[in-house]
């Protein structure tokens, strides 16, 4: 059975997050700390992006896959998107066992806390 593919969207208006001593550059693909910086890859970035646009509403798994991925969810798994939180959540010292940036919403998927900072 075929998947069907998708372009994915790209919500054009987060280039740029500022929280807790760390700066979220998208469109370079890096996050910068006080002390260093980590590079994003593009899908890292374009994940944060579409969590970052939906900033306080749970973002599905499905959802992700479509938008982000540019996948039809049905009959794919989503161990790939919990995968890209857990490694991103390593990126911006988000500390698994109690985040603070990119929360699980149990039966739901993941949430954004904060509100973007300008662009």
């Amino acid at each position: 059975e075929a998947v069907l593919r998708r372009s994915p969207e790209r919500p054009a208006d987060v280039h740029q997050i500022e929280l807790d001593g760390l700066v979220i550059d998208l469109d370079r693909l890096e996050v910068r700390f006080p002390r260093g910086r980590t590079e994003l890859s593009e899908r890292e970035a374009e994940l944060l992006r579409y969590l970052a646009a939906n900033a306080g509403r749970a973002v599905s798994r499905d959802e992700l896959l479509r938008r982000v991925w540019g996948l039809d969810p049905q009959g794919v798994t989503t161990r790939t998107i919990d995968m890209h939180v857990t490694r991103l959540r390593e990126k911006l010292h988000d500390n698994p066992a109690d985040p603070r940036i990119v929360l699980t919403v149990r039966g739901k998927g993941y949430m954004f806390t904060r509100a973007a900072g300008p662009a």
